[in-house]
């Protein structure tokens, strides 16, 4: 039904064909990106071209302390996100966010005069924290002595 519709608007099947391969093609790519994960993201406070204040799917990756998000669902943009410190790390609240499995970790982060959150399967919590795995203590949140940009890292 669908493709005779298409057929009628003079959509060609092999134009829909080459779009699905690319589709699947760039996700194949970008999920096997070094320490890329599945998550979701959202602005939490202040405003960041590119990002809502919903939940939005992807993928992300860490380059240091730049946080690179391919969008879902096509996973054809790539936001980057240049990041401070880490503000909090902890498991996510019931309902918070969906399809991330039964137990998804959630962590607030910096970025410039904004924070974002992102949320991740349990799984890959680290992937999650990436450059700041080091300040996470063993009750899942940010050590104290994080609190900003001058805090050492070694």
């Amino acid at each position: 039904m669908l493709i005779a519709l298409l057929a009628v608007l003079g959509v060609d099947l092999i134009v829909l064909v080459a779009l699905a391969a690319f589709v699947f093609a760039r996700k194949r790519w970008v999920k096997r990106q070094p320490g890329a994960f599945r998550g979701a993201i959202r602005v939490a406070s202040g405003e960041i071209d590119g990002l809502r204040p919903k939940w939005g799917r992807g993928y992300g990756h860490w380059v240091r302390d730049v946080l690179v998000w391919t969008k879902g669902p096509f996973l054809f943009r790539n936001e980057v996100v240049g990041t401070d410190d880490l503000q909090e790390h902890r498991p996510a609240l019931p309902g918070e966010v969906k399809r991330l499995g039964d137990d998804p970790a959630v962590i607030r982060v910096a970025a410039a005069s904004a924070a974002i959150e992102l949320a991740a399967h349990g799984h890959d919590a680290e992937l999650l924290a990436g450059p700041y795995r080091e300040f996470l203590g063993t009750t899942g949140s940010a050590t104290p002595a994080c609190t900003g940009p001058s805090c050492e890292r070694t």
